[in-house]
This record gives C-alpha cells, sequence and structure tokens, in this order.
C-alpha cells in the first residue's frame, strides 16, 4: 500500500514537472520569437538608414564631379568666346584705320579708338584663362605679340596720314607685311578655336556623362530605398494586422467568455491579482442589489460581505484565499452575504484562481447562488412539529371544504335539468360548475390527496383555450381588457382535460392581474413541427408592468407571490406541475423596452401518446 502511494506521488509529481517544463519551454520560445521580431524590425530600420546615407553619400561625390565637368566646359566656353571678342576687335580696329585713311574722316577712327581701348584687357583675360595649359600659355603670349605688332601698324598708318604723307599710309594699308601678319593672327587664333572645340566637346561629353551617372545612381538607390521600405512596410503591416487578429480573437473569446459568464444561472464576481472587483453578472447584480459600474474597481471584501450564519462574525474572503494559495475553495454552506440594503442572505459559494499562460495568478473568480428557499426548507426540517401541525390543518380543511364543494356541483347539476331553466342560465350554471370543480381539484392537488386519474383523453385545445377565455369574460369586462385572440386549429393532444383547462386558467388569471385597466392580453394557440418534435404552443402575452429581476428566478416556487394579499403563491407552481406531467414545458419571456413592457408565458404540449403514460 505505501508503495503505491509513493508511485502515485511521484506521478503526479512528475506530471506537475512536466506541466511546468512544458509552460518554460513556451515562455522561452515566445521570449525568443519577440526578441527576433524585434531585432529584425531594427535590423530593417538600420540597413534602411544605411542606404539613405550611401545615397546622400553617392549622390553628393557625383554632384560634385557633375559641378567640376559643368564649370571645364563653361572655362573653355569663356576662351572660345575672348578669342572671338580678340578677332572681332582686330578687325574693326582694321577696318577703322582703312576707313580713315582712305577718307580722312575722322568718324572711322570710333571703331579703331574702342578697339585699342579694349584689346589689352581682353588679351589678359584669355591669358588668365590659360594659365594652367602650357600650350596655351604660349599661344597667348604668341598671339599677344602679333596683336601688338598688328595693332602698332595700324597706329603707325594714321600717325603718317595725319602727318600729311596720305600715300604713303595708303600703300601700307595694302602692303603684304600687313597682311601676312594678319594671316598669322587668324591662324594662331583658329588653333586656339580649334584646340578649345574639341576640349568642349570631350568635356561636354564627361558633363553629360556625370549627369547620367548622377541621376541613374538617384534612380538606383530611391529604388533600393523605396523596395527597402516596401518589405519593411509589408513585415510591419504584416505584424500589425497579426497583433490586430490576436487582438479580435481575445476580444472575441472576452466577448463570449463575458456573454457565457452573463447567461450562467449562477451569480458571478470576478476580481484581479489584488481583489479588486472587474466584473458582475446580471445574477450578480441582482441578488447583491448593486451595479457593476458602481462597485468596479472596489477590493471585493467591501462589495461582497460573507458572516458566519450561526455567529454572524465576518469570514475571510475567498478571492484572498485562493489568490494567496493559489488552489480552489470548495462551497461553502454555512455563509451570509450582506446586500446593499443591509439584508442577511444565506448563499452557497466557491473560488477558484484564474491564470496566463505562464501559470501566474492574475485574478479569481468567485460563483455563488442565493439558497434562501434551501435554507427555508433546512428550517421546516429542522422542526417537524410546525409541518406536521400545518399538514393535519390543512388536511382538515381539506376534508371539511371538499363535501360542500362536492355538494354544489351536484345542485347545480340537478337545477340544469329543471325545465324551466333558459339556456344563457344552463350556460352560466356550466360555468359555475367548471369553477366549483377547480377549487375542489386544486384542494386535492395542494394538499396531495388527489389520486392522479390512469384514464386521458383527446383534447381539442383550441375549444378549451376558448372555453377558458369566455369564463373570464366579467373579469375582462370590469377592466375593460382588449383580448386578441389568435386560436388556430391544432391536432388534438392526449391528457386530462380539467387539468389543462386549469393550467390555462391560472396562466390568464396572472395576466388579467398584470394589466392596467384598459389593457390587452394576447391569447395565441399554434402547431409546432420540426424534426425535433411536434407540440401544440399555447402562448399568453400581456402588457403589464412585467416581472421584477430579482422575483423571476421565484416565479414557480410554491408560496412565492408578488399580490399582496391577494394570492398564496401556488398557480404558477400548479401549472408547472400540470404542463410537466403532460410532458411538455413553460417557458417565461421578458420584455423590458422602454416601449414595450409585459410578460409572454409559453406553455409547449408535446403531441404524443407517451405523455398519458406519465398522467
Amino acid at each position: 500500500m505505501f508503495l503505491n502511494l509513493q508511485n502515485t506521488y511521484k506521478s503526479i509529481n512528475l506530471q506537475r514537472m512536466s506541466k511546468r517544463f512544458n509552460a518554460q519551454r513556451i515562455s522561452k520560445r515566445l521570449n525568443a520569437d519577440r526578441i527576433y521580431k524585434r531585432f529584425s524590425m531594427l535590423i530593417g530600420f538600420l540597413v534602411l538608414l544605411m542606404l539613405l546615407a550611401a545615397n546622400a553619400t553617392i549622390t553628393r561625390y557625383l554632384l560634385e564631379v557633375q559641378t567640376v565637368d559643368q564649370a571645364s566646359v563653361w572655362h573653355t566656353q569663356e576662351v572660345l568666346t575672348q578669342v572671338a571678342e580678340v578677332r572681332s576687335l582686330i578687325a574693326n580696329a582694321e577696318t577703322g584705320q582703312r576707313g580713315f585713311v582712305y577718307t580722312g574722316d575722322p568718324n572711322f577712327l570710333g571703331p579703331y579708338d574702342m578697339a585699342v581701348d579694349q584689346i589689352d584687357p581682353n588679351l589678359q583675360q584669355l591669358a588668365q584663362l590659360t594659365v594652367d595649359s602650357p600650350p596655351g600659355r604660349a599661344r597667348i603670349f604668341t598671339l599677344r605679340s602679333l596683336v601688338q605688332t598688328k595693332m602698332e601698324m595700324l597706329s603707325a598708318t594714321i600717325l603718317m596720314f595725319q602727318s600729311g604723307h596720305q600715300a604713303d599710309a595708303r600703300e601700307m594699308v595694302v602692303s603684304e607685311r600687313g597682311r601676312l601678319l594678319l594671316v598669322k593672327i587668324n591662324n594662331l587664333m583658329n588653333e586656339i578655336v580649334s584646340e578649345e572645340s574639341t576640349l568642349r566637346g570631350s568635356r561636354s561629353a564627361a558633363y553629360k556623362s556625370s549627369v547620367s551617372r548622377t541621376v541613374a545612381s538617384i534612380y538606383l538607390a530611391s529604388g533600393v530605398v523605396a523596395l527597402a521600405v516596401f518589405f519593411l512596410a509589408y513585415y510591419v503591416f504584416r505584424e500589425v494586422n497579426r497583433r490586430e487578429r490576436r487582438a479580435r480573437g481575445r476580444l472575441t473569446r472576452e466577448k463570449w467568455f463575458r456573454l457565457a459568464l452573463t447567461s450562467l444561472g449562477d451569480a458571478v464576481i470576478a476580481t484581479d491579482k489584488r481583489g479588486l472587483v472587474t466584473f458582475l453578472n446580471p445574477k450578480a447584480e441582482r441578488i447583491m442589489g448593486v451595479q457593476l459600474i458602481s462597485v468596479k474597481g472596489q477590493p471585493v471584501e467591501r462589495v461582497f460581505p460573507l458572516f458566519d450564519v450561526a455567529t454572524l462574525a465576518p469570514l475571510e474572503n475567498s478571492v484572498t484565499r485562493v489568490i494567496e494559495g493559489g488552489n480552489s475553495v470548495a462551497p461553502e454552506n454555512r455563509a451570509f452575504l450582506r446586500g446593499s440594503g443591509g439584508n442577511l442572505i444565506p448563499i452557497k459559494d466557491s473560488a477558484t484562481v484564474i491564470r496566463d499562460r505562464r501559470d501566474k495568478p492574475v485574478g479569481a473568480v468567485i460563483v455563488f447562488r442565493d439558497v434562501s428557499y434551501e435554507h427555508q426548507i433546512h428550517e421546516v426540517e429542522r422542526n417537524p412539529d410546525s409541518l406536521g401541525i400545518s399538514s393535519m390543518l390543512l388536511a382538515t380543511v381539506s376534508r371539511q371544504i371538499d363535501a360542500p364543494l362536492v355538494a354544489a356541483c351536484d345542485l347545480i347539476y340537478f337545477a340544469k335539468l329543471g325545465e324551466s331553466v333558459s339556456a344563457e342560465s344552463s350556460d352560466l350554471l356550466t360555468l359555475a360548475e367548471g369553477h366549483l370543480g377547480r377549487v375542489s381539484h386544486i384542494s386535492r392537488e395542494v394538499l396531495g390527496f388527489y389520486r392522479h386519474s390512469e384514464l386521458s383523453e383527446q383534447i381539442d385545445l383550441s375549444v378549451l383555450f376558448d372555453s377558458v377565455l369566455k369564463t373570464f369574460t366579467n373579469q375582462f369586462w370590469s377592466k375593460n381588457i382588449t383580448v386578441i385572440r389568435e386560436l388556430h386549429l391544432c391536432p388534438s393532444v392526449s391528457g386530462l382535460s380539467a387539468e389543462l383547462h386549469q393550467a390555462i386558467a391560472n396562466l390568464v388569471s396572472n395576466a388579467i392581474d398584470a394589466v392596467p385597466v384598459g389593457g390587452t392580453i394576447h391569447a395565441q394557440l399554434s402547431y409546432l413541427d420540426n424534426a425535433d418534435a411536434k407540440v401544440v404552443v399555447i402562448s399568453i402575452r400581456d402588457n403589464g408592468p412585467g416581472i421584477e429581476p430579482a422575483n423571476r428566478d421565484h416565479l414557480f416556487e410554491p408560496f412565492f407571490t408578488t399580490k399582496d394579499g391577494t394570492g398564496y403563491g401556488l398557480g404558477l407552481w400548479t401549472t408547472q406541475r400540470i404542463v410537466e406531467r403532460h410532458g411538455g414545458s413553460i417557458q417565461v419571456e421578458y420584455e423590458d423596452g422602454e416601449d414595450s413592457k409585459g410578460t409572454v408565458f409559453n406553455v409547449f404540449v408535446p403531441i404524443s401518446t407517451s405523455s398519458s403514460s406519465s398522467i
């Protein structure tokens, strides 16, 4: 025996270690995935920044090369411009000199004088433009010497003409020496122009090539960066979508769990790991008499105070125990809950801890229910003398009233046989007979002295339902109630007519009590035929004030009533027992809207012979 216990203990420990190891392994894998994703995004951003920096460096270098090439082109163009300017000035000077010598008109000396003033600065600028080129400097030096000689010859000719040697001056103008000197000057300038034109072509080609490289570099870098941005954006959006799906999944699960907790028949309180209230379902709100919005975030000890049944001493809250101990707490049978009004409510509660995926406590859940009815039953069982006295008293009352009821029924029967009774009076006597029969039936049913008949019959519920409504004609008239009838033809059911009559009458009577003066009662009879079942549905709807949420769970309990001084709480209890004996069920619908209030009772009676066997 000891070895078996030891092996069992080892097996349990191994299972716990395995679960803990699996949880740790899953946690490590999740952490590794989280670190990998963050590192991947960081690397992606760094690569993108490096590409942008490289693109900026390359583009700057290519722009500098492009600027240098463009400056070279402009330099060549400026050299050509200066050469053309010098050529033009020499031509203007020679034209002015010739015009003055041949005509003697001093106005021709204007172009000559302008050329004399400008030609030397232009030659100096041309020399500066070619200072970096030794061949260019040599040509410019030779050009300056030839131009200076040419200008001296022109000046000498003008001075000769002005001194009165006109013929000698004209001979000098047409002399071969002046022509040959001009030819040398033009040839030299042609060489300079040819060389600079060649340089301009190569430099323009280099400039265009640098522009093309710059544009290509910009496009290539932009394309690479755009591609990197695309993949990075794709990765980011994928992670965002994945997180959104996870968030939607968590939200869906939370909504599902909240809906499930809201729909539970028991009351539910949820707290965080500090014991602060985070959730109450409607059942808990009704029992405790509070709203979630008013107690959310408060300590559960303040919202859910418990006291010992025997001593009324405060009890330690189960949430504190489960969070500190880490285990569930079994239901407490001897605890009182103090409601918002200070009343003590006997409850039975249990609590369990909520854990995350790392098996760490993140909160707790309390599930409890009101056991006031069970408590009352328990008190009655503890006091058998009062129960026996009540039973004897009820039995005596039953025996005393049963005989007069039977006699009254007999008298009504004989009165109906009289020849002087009119048809209207006979109908009224029949109704009275039915009412007395139901009174007798209720007395025997409640007190347990009624032996159920084994003989069932086929009942047309449309006829039975109409008969029930007729019995309440006076009540409808006295409260000015509008009755909407929708009694469709349905298959007959097997059962006891008197019992079903009583069940429907109880529901109609409750509806009459519920509606105000001038109210409406909707009576409907329909047939439901599907693959699951074939049932006749009896529906009674009223537009009364409805049923308070706190009373809805006690509707079918015996001796529970909301009619002060006018009811004993047996009608719905009796109705439910009758319907269940016929194999059916009863459901209640509540209309809590501002525009529509009231209650709907739906009775489902199956079309089956099996129900008759249980009657």
